[in-house]
């Protein structure tokens, strides 16, 4: 029942009017009541529909019946969306529309209907001509020629023909950029060792490219270059430049050289979001991110990544009211399940560290009221140079808050290995200072001479620059407040088990 609820809230908020499948305007039928019904509530059992329009929770081959045909219309209706206003529609929306008109124009030739195919395939074609929309372009030219044969128009015939030539080879390059793109991409979103790599073969690929792009002047190669480009900045580090990057696209887009429809302020300003994010810029990153946050529709997959960042913010800037905000409207949502896993498992990583935190925060309320989101993490462990030196790190400071003395030596050596193991090299610098400090504080059991033998690398954690994504992961709360809270964890008493 949630996955339809879903479904109708995306009905209810780009719905034409009026509803082409649903009579909303009579309130007698019980699909109308289902619709407000499921748009309404914030959780609806099956029982629990069944009980509020047949006055019983039995699921009744009715209530069967009325459900499966109210999933096929919901589903019929994302046929009729109006996903944004007519001047602010992006690539992804030109693309619906045109694969809408498509559908119509090759239903109109299924019945003979050839000449009013016809006009429709130069509707797609207008449309694609003017938002650089090659993949489709071929596919209107393609219709309108089969259409032009059956009419036996020659010189239209040969143009067509001529046009899908052009469109072939751009498609071809194209094709080229995606498959690199996503090949690049696949490994950026795996685990820091394969981040790592990518760094070897990622300004190879962003030439060709740019050379695909000089050949065939397509917005889409320019775009995924343009994403690609920015990975490569965050992957070294280089957060700073990001900014420099994103202007020289709005000025490409400025003179006309790309597509505007490509590029939106969705993108750009999520990356400026991370950027300011990395570079502690925090002020001026939460106040763009409250800007900016209506650009993404609510618990989109867009928008929740977009929330991890804002959430973030928020941790590293100490503004718990803000994150406890968010957090409440991501996790109470109902709409995480839909996220891949390690999606899944990351927004769980940050509800069990900022409930960890929250109990050192006596200026915020200490209720919990975060549901657990998985039990079970089996995909973060295994990224050892990122996300489980998160999970370590949380545990080891779980184990001191429960003082418990006699498990102290385990603790300490799990420091030691995996310190030893995994964090290795310049770009681990801050990590390794930081477990360096944590291990002072297991061994010592003293907050005023853990945090005298700890000054100097406090210092040099301090300073230490950021060692960008493909060395490990951001850090959840930064390494200088994580060791603010063991000192003062320590400043408890231990007792033994």
């Amino acid at each position: 029942m949630k996955e339809l609820q879903r479904l109708v809230r995306i009905v209810d908020k780009f719905s034409l009017q009026p509803n082409p499948l649903i009579n909303l305007q009579n309130e007698s039928t019980l699909e109308t009541k289902l619709f407000h019904l499921l748009k309404c509530e914030a959780v609806c059992s099956d029982e629990y529909v069944a009980k509020q329009l047949y006055g019983d929770e039995k699921l009744s081959s009715s209530f069967r019946t009325l459900k499966s045909r109210f999933r096929k219309k919901i589903f019929n209706h994302l046929h009729f969306l109006e996903l944004a206003p007519e001047g602010e529609k992006g690539s992804n929306e030109l693309l619906y529309q045109c694969m809408s008109l498509l559908t119509e124009a090759y239903a109109l030739s299924m019945n003979s209907e050839v000449k009013l195919s016809l006009k429709v395939y130069d509707q797609v074609l207008n449309i694609t001509n003017s938002h650089d929309l090659n993949e489709i372009k071929i596919k209107a030219l393609e219709g309108k020629k089969r259409v032009l044969l059956n009419l036996a128009k020659e010189k239209e015939f040969f143009a067509c023909d001529e046009a899908l030539y052009k469109c072939y080879e751009i498609q071809r390059m194209e094709r080229r950029a995606i498959s690199l793109y996503e090949s690049v991409m696949l490994a950026l979103r795996g685990p820091i060792k394969y981040k790592f790599r990518s760094l070897e073969y990622l300004p190879a690929i962003l030439d060709e490219l740019q050379q695909l792009y000089d050949e065939s002047n397509s917005s889409l190669i320019m775009y995924h270059r343009h994403i690609l480009n920015i990975s490569m900045l965050e992957q070294s580090g280089k957060y700073s430049e990001i900014v420099d990057a994103i202007e020289q696209i709005e000025h490409l887009i400025a003179s006309h050289n790309i597509d505007t429809s490509w590029f939106n302020k969705k993108y750009n300003s999520f990356t400026k979001v991370y950027a300011l994010l990395q570079t502690k810029q925090f002020g001026e990153g939460l106040d763009l991110a409250a800007i900016s946050l209506p650009l993404f529709t609510d618990y989109s997959v867009n928008w929740f990544a977009f929330m991890e960042n804002y959430v973030l913010l928020a941790i590293h800037s100490r503004n718990y009211r803000l994150a406890r905000q968010l957090l409440n409207k991501v996790i109470n949502s109902g709409h995480v399940e839909k996220l891949n896993d390690s999606s899944i498992e990351r927004w769980e990583l940050y509800r069990r560290y900022f409930v960890f935190l929250l109990q050192f925060n006596t200026d915020e309320p200490q209720e919990n009221n975060y549901s657990v989101i998985t039990s079970e993490l089996l995909i973060l462990p295994k990224d050892k140079a990122g996300f489980n030196l998160a999970l370590l790190v949380l545990d080891v400071l779980e184990k001191m808050a429960e003082e418990q003395t006699d498990d102290l030596e385990v603790q300490i050596e799990r420091v030691r290995k995996y310190t030893q193991k995994y964090l290795k090299g310049e770009k681990a610098e801050r990590p390794r200072l930081f477990m360096r400090l944590l291990l002072l504080a297991l061994t010592k059991q003293n907050a005023q001479e853990a945090q005298e033998q700890g000054q100097k690398l406090l210092e040099k954690l301090q300073v230490a620059p950021l060692p960008g994504d493909a060395f490990t992961e951001i850090e959840i709360v930064p390494y200088e407040h994580l060791w603010e809270l063991a000192l003062q964890l320590l400043q408890k008493p231990m007792r033994a088990q």
